[in-house]
C-alpha cells in the first residue's frame, strides 16, 4: 500500500501593533483633526467652573453691598420702602457695568493663583500645554463678559441711571397713600427740601414744617413777599398749623394748602466774638397760603440715553456742524457726546483687559498662596484702568485729542502690561 503524507504550511503573520496615542507634548505637531480632538477640554471645563463659582459670588456681593447702600440712602431721605422696592430690583443691576470685570478678575486670579500655588500650572506646562491653551478659558469667560458688558452699558446702565435720578414718581405715590399717622418726614422733589408732618390722616395734615430752599422758595414768596425781608437766605423754614394735599390731575404736582403759617427767617449776627452767632426772625401769615410743588421729569442727558439714542444724538449733531460750522458750542457738544459713547465701550473691553491681565500675573510667577496675585492685580488695575479712563475723559471733553484715542489708553495700558507678563512667563 502506498502511503500519502499532507503538508500543512501555517503563514504566522507578525502581530499587528495598535497604534500609540502620540504624547501630550506632541499635539502641535499632528494634524489638526487630532489635534482638535485631543485637546484637553476637561482642563478647560475645570478652570471654567472653579473661575465662574468665585466670579458669581463676587458679583452678588458687589450687587448686594450697592441694594444695601442706595435702600438705605433712600428711606433716610423720606421715601418710604414699600414705595421703591420695584426700582430696587433694577438697582441690583446697576453696578454691573464696572462690577462684572471685577468678578472675573477676582475669578480667573484666583483659579490660576491656587493653580499656580498648587504646581498645577507647572505640570500642565511640562506636558506640552502652552499659555495660549491655558487662557482658552480665560478667552471664552471674557468674551462672553465684554458682550454681557456691551448690552448692559449700552441699553440697561442708561435706563437705571434715569430712574435713579427721576424719582419724582415714588413721592406722587407716597403722598397719594399717606394713610394716618404720626412724624412722617418726605423728601421734596429735586433737593429742594423736606416735608415733616407731625400727625395726618389722609391727605388732611397738622403741624407742618416745611425746609424750603432756594427753589422751592421761588414758588410761594410772591404770595407774601410784603409781610417778608427783601433778602432771604438759602433755606427757611415754613410752620403751619394744618394743611391738606392736593394731587394736579395730570399727576405731576402736588398743591400743599396750609393755614396758621409762620416763616422762620435766621438772621446771621455780624462782629460776635465766634462769628457764627444767630438769631430767627418770625413772620406771622394771616391768610391761607398754597405752595405748588411740581414733580415734572426730569430730562434725559448724555448718561441717560440707550446706545440707539445716544448714537442718534451723536449723528444730529454732526449734521448741525456741518450746516453752521461756526459754532463752537456744538463741537463741544459732539465731543462730549463722543466721549460718553467711547466711556461705555472702555467698559466693554475691560471685561476682557482685567481677567487677561489676572491669568497672565498668575503664569508669570509661582505664588504660595492664592491672594497674593488676586490682591496684586487688583491694585494695577486700580492705580492704572481708571485713573488713566479719568485722563482719557478730560482729554476727549477738553482737548482736540480724538474721543476714540483718549478713552483707549486704559485698555492699551492694561494689554501692554499684559503682553509684558506673558513675555516674561515664556521665557521661564
Amino acid at each position: 500500500m502506498e502511503a500519502h503524507s499532507t503538508e500543512v504550511t501555517l503563514e504566522v503573520k507578525p502581530p499587528v501593533a495598535e497604534p500609540v496615542a502620540a504624547p501630550f507634548s506632541q499635539y502641535g505637531q499632528e494634524n489638526w483633526k487630532i489635534r482638535r480632538r485631543r485637546l484637553p477640554w476637561t482642563i478647560g471645563k475645570y478652570v471654567t467652573l472653579e473661575a465662574m463659582r468665585a466670579f458669581i459670588l463676587c458679583i452678588l456681593l458687589v450687587s448686594v453691598l450697592y441694594c444695601a447702600m442706595v435702600t438705605f440712602q433712600t428711606i433716610r431721605s423720606g421715601i418710604q420702602f414699600a414705595f421703591i422696592w420695584p426700582f430696587l430690583i433694577k438697582t441690583f443691576a446697576y453696578p454691573l457695568f464696572f462690577s462684572l470685570p471685577l468678578a472675573l478678575l477676582a475669578g480667573v486670579t484666583l483659579t490660576y493663583g491656587r493653580m499656580s500655588a498648587d504646581l498645577e500650572v507647572a505640570a500642565l506646562r511640562c506636558h506640552g500645554a502652552s499659555h495660549l491653551q491655558m487662557l482658552g478659558p480665560v478667552m471664552v469667560l471674557a468674551l462672553a463678559c465684554g458682550g454681557l458688558g456691551y448690552y448692559l452699558n449700552g441699553w440697561v446702565i442708561p435706563e437705571i441711571h434715569f430712574e435713579k435720578n427721576n424719582l419724582q414718581q415714588y413721592i406722587i405715590r407716597q403722598l397719594e397713600s399717606l394713610g394716618s399717622g404720626v412724624n412722617r418726614t418726605i423728601l421734596l422733589p429735586e433737593g429742594s427740601g423736606s416735608l415733616f408732618v407731625g400727625q395726618y390722616d389722609g391727605t388732611d395734615l397738622q403741624r407742618v414744617q416745611i425746609d424750603m430752599h432756594r427753589e422751592l422758595q421761588s414758588t410761594f414768596i410772591p404770595q407774601v413777599r410784603g409781610q417778608l425781608p427783601q433778602q432771604l437766605p438759602e433755606t427757611v423754614t415754613l410752620l403751619a398749623l394744618e394743611g391738606r394735599i392736593e394731587i394736579t390731575p395730570d399727576q405731576r404736582g402736588v398743591n400743599l394748602h396750609l393755614k396758621g403759617v409762620e416763616i422762620l427767617v435766621p438772621e446771621h449776627i455780624s462782629g460776635t466774638s465766634s462769628g457764627t452767632d444767630s438769631f430767627i426772625q418770625k413772620f406771622s401769615i394771616s391768610e391761607s397760603i398754597t405752595i405748588p410743588l411740581s414733580f415734572q421729569g426730569r430730562r434725559r442727558k448724555l448718561k441717560d440715553l440707550p446706545a440707539p439714542g445716544l448714537n442718534g444724538r451723536i449723528d444730529e449733531l454732526e449734521k448741525r456742524i456741518a450746516i453752521d460750522p461756526g459754532k463752537p458750542e456744538l463741537g463741544k457738544e459732539l465731543r462730549i457726546a463722543l466721549g460718553e459713547r467711547h466711556r461705555r465701550n472702555a467698559f466693554t473691553l475691560s471685561g476682557l483687559t482685567f481677567p487677561l491681565l489676572g491669568a497672565a500675573l498668575c503664569f508669570m510667577a509661582s505664588f504660595s498662596s492664592r491672594l497674593v496675585p488676586f490682591f496684586m492685580s487688583t491694585i494695577i488695575v486700580l492705580v492704572t484702568f481708571y485713573p488713566l479712563l479719568m485722563v482719557g475723559e478730560y482729554l476727549a471733553r477738553s482737548t482736540d485729542t480724538p474721543p476714540v484715542l483718549a478713552l483707549a489708553i486704559p485698555n492699551a495700558a492694561l494689554l501692554l502690561i499684559t503682553a509684558l507678563f506673558l513675555q516674561r512667563a515664556v521665557r521661564r
